[in-house]
């Protein structure tokens, strides 16, 4: 998923799959970069989905593609909207009440959180790549 070619690439996004994530939200894995943990994914949330609380390891941008919301710590948003998120920055859980479409581009993991506060799950390039290579064999 990541090209040493200096030309560049593209990715086909439509021929990607949507793998699950969290109730009601599932991701395509856009790129990868083992050697710096950055990853770039899209999310398509449908109403009644919820992304749980977690804690980004490293900054996040995000562009809104499709929908409308409000994110608890960064606020409104809506298609055609940039939200950044900040290394370190702790969210708590999002939930989406209409069909939603994000692009996100992670400088490193996020790690997602249990109500009791424990780790549920680190989403980093090992976790997507193995979210890919299951989706293959299925």
């Amino acid at each position: 998923m990541h090209s040493t070619d200096d030309a560049g690439f593209t990715v086909h996004c439509a021929d990607l799959k949507w793998l699950p994530l969290a109730p009601g939200v599932e991701i395509k894995v856009v790129k990868l970069v083992p050697e710096t943990g950055e990853n770039t994914i899209m999310v398509r949330a449908q109403p009644g989905g919820l992304l749980p609380r977690h804690r980004h390891l490293d900054s996040a941008e995000i562009y809104v593609l499709k929908g409308t919301g409000a994110h608890p710590q960064t606020g409104a948003y809506a298609a055609g909207d940039y939200i950044s998120e900040a290394k370190g920055a702790l969210h708590d859980p999002l939930p989406f009440d209409c069909e939603t479409e994000l692009l996100m581009v992670s400088r490193g993991a996020s790690v997602f959180l249990a109500d009791d506060g424990s780790d549920m799950f680190t989403m980093d390039v090992a976790m997507l790549q193995g979210l890919v290579d299951a989706a293959k064999e299925a």
